[in-house]
């Protein structure tokens, strides 16, 4: 189904865009270790975790060009993200997958993206503007209406998101925030961004929920404390042409108490005639989505994400119109080990009802250990290991006559990460 010769193709190409990474990399590294320094080196605080492409030392500066950007807060970064997945429930198109390592026993490259952005100034009227193009095997899985690029299954392209945004300092002291174009939807605590999620797989949550779409979101300050999001999409994954008989909203609201840096609470509702995609088979009037999160970092070392969500697709013909729903709960924990190694461990419950979501009646489950290994600030190595449970027979090859109720993968990725201009 995949083709032994485009599989080492694209092995082949994956390799060789990698291995140019790393050499401008490794230039990058080394530039920065043969300078003298101006005046004694001061010792930096301890630094956890993984440092984001967008705060790495750019590989163009100190021209006319990069100083005009800078001025003007226009940035370059991106990063390649390619990995391995081995599934014990066979080779190729896995049913009910591990998004996005959905390919069983094959090299994906996942993704290679160019972000170019502005970001409004906060503390004044501003404007700004942003654009997220990336090609690979996520894109392929992700790949929206009125798409353009290659069409087959490991490959495809797109601008994940194309928006300008605005800052107005009024209502608030923190003003209003707006944005209109091709956005993600703040909806769960995963993102398809491989540098800013903590393991390689993701959960039933983000496979089934989460949208990309043409939409227009404003968000308010009204506190230091509380962010009040609210928007209108028209469909899900959409560039131009709306999905659905009538536009989709969103509202969420994200409160730190006291202002914290450690504790957030958020609460996400997003409904409408198509928010998010269905089965095949299934017919839905109108959806309701409901997310609530609790993130705390417990210690400099250890912090959780927990998470539940639920969802109501109503008039679903494949159940003689009635409400099919899903209710799903999880917890990501990550330990900080030194600050060139991280532990990262998941467990999830997800309750798909009548399969509206994952064409499977039933309960699901997995669990997830991971590590994040950081030899240098531009790269980061994540092996992880996960098994998904059912109670009743999901795993294996999309067209296999037989499924499991159970499958283990073990899987890594490697990110690549540069910031061009900063």
């Amino acid at each position: 189904m995949t083709g032994t010769g485009s599989a080492r193709r694209l092995t082949l190409g994956t390799c060789v865009i990698l291995l140019l990474v790393l050499q401008a990399g490794m230039a990058q590294q080394t530039s920065i270790t043969t300078q003298a320094p101006s005046a004694p080196a001061q010792k930096a605080p301890q630094q956890f975790g993984s440092v984001n492409p967008e705060n790495l030392t750019p590989l163009f500066r100190d021209t006319s060009a990069t100083k005009w950007l800078a001025d003007h807060r226009v940035r370059a970064y991106g990063w390649l993200d390619g990995g391995y997945s081995y599934s014990s429930s066979g080779d190729g198109l896995l049913n009910v997958a591990p998004e996005p390592t959905r390919f069983g026993n094959e090299f994906l490259l996942n993704g290679a993206w160019l972000i170019v952005e502005r970001p409004a100034d906060t503390r004044n009227w501003s404007w700004g503007f942003r654009s997220d193009f990336y090609g690979g095997s996520d894109a392929a899985l992700l790949r929206p209406m009125n798409n353009f690029g290659p069409q087959d299954k490991h490959m495809g392209t797109d601008f994940r998101q194309l928006f300008i945004s605005a800052h107005m300092p009024v209502l608030s002291a923190k003003g209003v925030d707006l944005q209109l174009g091709r956005q993600n939807m703040p909806l769960g605590y995963e993102t398809l961004m491989a540098p800013y999620r903590p393991l390689y797989s993701q959960t039933y949550f983000w496979i089934n929920f989460q949208v990309t779409a043409t939409a227009a979101v404003a968000t308010l300050h009204p506190a230091n404390s509380l962010d009040l999001l609210g928007g209108a999409l028209i469909g899900y994954n959409t560039v131009f042409e709306m999905r659905g008989r009538a536009p989709d909203y969103i509202a969420r609201a994200t409160y730190r108490p006291g202002n914290s840096t450690r504790t957030t609470f958020l609460g996400s509702v997003f409904a409408g005639p198509k928010p998010a995609p269905i089965a095949a088979g299934h017919t839905d009037s109108w959806q309701t989505i409901v997310d609530v999160e609790a993130r705390q970092t417990w210690t400099p070392r250890f912090s959780q994400v927990m998470q539940a969500s639920s969802s109501w697709a109503s008039k679903d013909q494949a159940i003689q119109g009635a409400t099919s729903a899903t209710h799903g709960a999880s917890s990501i924990a990550t330990f900080h080990l030194d600050k060139q190694f991280d532990l990262n461990a998941r467990g999830e419950w997800f309750y798909d009802a009548h399969g509206v979501h994952t064409g499977v009646a039933g309960h699901f489950g997995e669990t997830t250990l991971g590590l994040s290994v950081m030899p240098a600030r531009w790269i980061t190595f994540r092996p992880e290991v996960r098994g998904d449970f059912s109670g009743q027979p999901s795993f294996g090859p999309v067209g296999a006559a037989n499924h499991s109720r159970n499958q283990l993968t073990a899987a890594f990725d490697v990110i690549l990460k540069f910031s061009a201009i900063r």
